[in-house]
């Protein structure tokens, strides 16, 4: 594998961390894609099969 720049790198994610941090938000998880740079950051009760986490039937109305 070639050396190439990074699409995304570890200052921008923790600055991007620190920023929703800072916000007064708690953060659940992060995501990056490391093809893209794309940077995804959950808030706590977003992530999967956590407390308080909506499920899919509960917002269609299904339950």
């Amino acid at each position: 594998m070639a050396n190439r720049p990074a699409k995304v790198t570890e200052t921008e994610v923790t600055r991007a961390i620190k920023g929703v941090v800072k916000a007064g938000i708690e953060v659940g998880e992060v995501r990056v894609n490391a093809v893209t740079g794309e940077v995804t950051i959950l808030t706590k009760g977003t992530v999967h099969g956590s407390q308080g986490a909506a499920s899919i039937d509960k917002m269609l109305g299904i339950q």
